[in-house]
């Protein structure tokens, strides 16, 4: 038997459990945002699965962004942590913010250029409709890298289509709203076997990014330190079981994403097999200097901004391993 009393203010409920000991056991909330159903989410999701979160007294709850911004709830406080995409936290701490990076997620890029069945070469994509995350951040500075590399400059010589992440991308490819988009494994897999054409890498052009980071409002954490700490020792702990779990976490990207276990296998080998999906979960200094840099040029960052990368990671929260 077990009973749930709400605490004074919203992020805190006691449960007793109603053991031998009479212990009550607290429970703190934390509020999680996630962008889409892609690879990147397997250590969180198989921490949930596992009920890792509640053992080390957090109750979590789960946001989709899709391609809303992170910022605003995570300066409000409406979430606590969000693994998603540098670029706004960035933006927010270059003009005196409070939003940092406390942890990495995917140090690298894990995108193909998938497009429809009658472009077999990018340059054949002039005037057409490429689908992105949003214009100021992630897959926007990628497709310009990809189609500047083959002498193709926005917005003259393409569109762009903002369809949210790698699901809408994909749902759009096949509804044929979009021309490409550059889709994440594993599900370019499920592209490939549909007929659409698979142009290339983009790590082939754009090889150092932090494209994914754990975001996070320095004030806030520092006033919940305990329950920030316990988040990310469990999503470390996790992420370790993922890369030494094959058949586990596979079955797990499965569920979540709805995909076939052949794809989601293949899914773990490029994550793990690539570093994809980042062990220790620290910063790719170096992908997130190309990130600034990138933010830079299109005008994003002011122009005093930092541009020590250093200035944007808070690495207090994040305790490592032996």
């Amino acid at each position: 038997m077990f009973k749930i009393d709400q605490g004074i203010g919203l992020d805190v409920a006691s449960i007793s459990f109603g053991d031998k000991a009479g212990k009550t056991r607290i429970m703190e909330k934390f509020k999680v945002g996630i962008v889409s159903k892609t690879f990147f989410y397997v250590p969180y999701w198989a921490a949930l699965e596992q009920g890792r979160f509640a053992a080390a007294g957090l109750e979590v709850a789960t946001t989709m962004l899709g391609n809303a911004s992170q910022v605003e709830p995570l300066v409000s406080g409406s979430l606590d942590a969000v693994i998603g995409t540098p670029e706004g936290v960035l933006q927010n701490a270059a003009v005196g913010g409070p939003l940092r990076f406390v942890a990495g997620n995917a140090g690298r890029l894990s995108h193909f250029i998938i497009a429809q069945p009658r472009f077999k070469r990018v340059e054949d994509l002039r005037g057409g409709t490429i689908g992105i995350l949003s214009m100021k951040e992630g897959t926007f500075f990628h497709v310009q890298t990809v189609m500047a590399a083959h002498g193709l400059h926005y917005p003259g010589d393409y569109q762009v289509k903002e369809t949210g992440g790698a699901p809408p991308r994909h749902k759009a490819l096949i509804e044929g709203t979009i021309d490409m988009g550059l889709q994440s494994v594993p599900w370019v897999y499920a592209e490939e076997e549909l007929g659409f054409s698979n142009l290339g890498d983009v790590s082939r052009h754009v090889p150092d990014w932090q494209f994914n980071t754990v975001n996070a409002s320095i004030e806030r954490s520092a006033a919940r330190r305990g329950p920030m700490e316990r988040f990310l020792d469990v999503l470390l702990g996790a992420t370790e079981w993922v890369h030494t779990h094959r058949a586990e976490a596979a079955a797990v990207a499965q569920r979540a994403m709805e995909i076939s276990g052949a794809h989601a296998e293949r899914g773990w080998d490029y994550y793990v097999g690539h570093n994809v999906l980042t062990r220790d979960l620290e910063v790719n200094v170096k992908g997130l200097v190309a990130v600034i840099q990138a933010q830079r040029r299109a005008g994003l960052l002011p122009a005093g901004a930092p541009e020590d990368p250093e200035f944007y990671i808070c690495r207090t929260f994040l305790k490592r391993r032996a």
